[in-house]
């Protein structure tokens, strides 16, 4: 999808440990809120806002496999607090 191109904006581009959500450009909480807006405008732009927030819940699922993994891998992410939030929630 073209909400990567972000990655294209940080060194290194690819970094297996890095938590994306809330890290990147089109990954931040801003933008999210900006998807959740385009639900609100009519087609294509509620397709569009539906493909880019199951995109970043994906990248959430990713960032939650990861802090299981190795906390300390991800000890530095912007989303940390989200990710020990919804760790607790789901009791994992």
């Amino acid at each position: 999808m073209l909400v990567d191109l972000d990655h294209f904006l940080v060194s290194p581009i690819f970094e297996a440990s890095r938590c994306g959500f809330g890290f990147h450009l089109l990954h931040s909480y801003w933008a999210i809120a900006l998807y959740v807006l385009l639900l609100f405008f009519k087609r294509p732009f509620q397709i569009i806002g539906i493909g880019l927030l199951f995109h970043m819940g994906t990248d959430l699922i990713d960032c939650l496999f990861s802090y299981h993994r190795c906390q300390a891998c991800v000890a530095d992410a912007p989303a940390l607090e989200l990710l020990k939030a919804i760790s607790e929630l789901l009791g994992l």
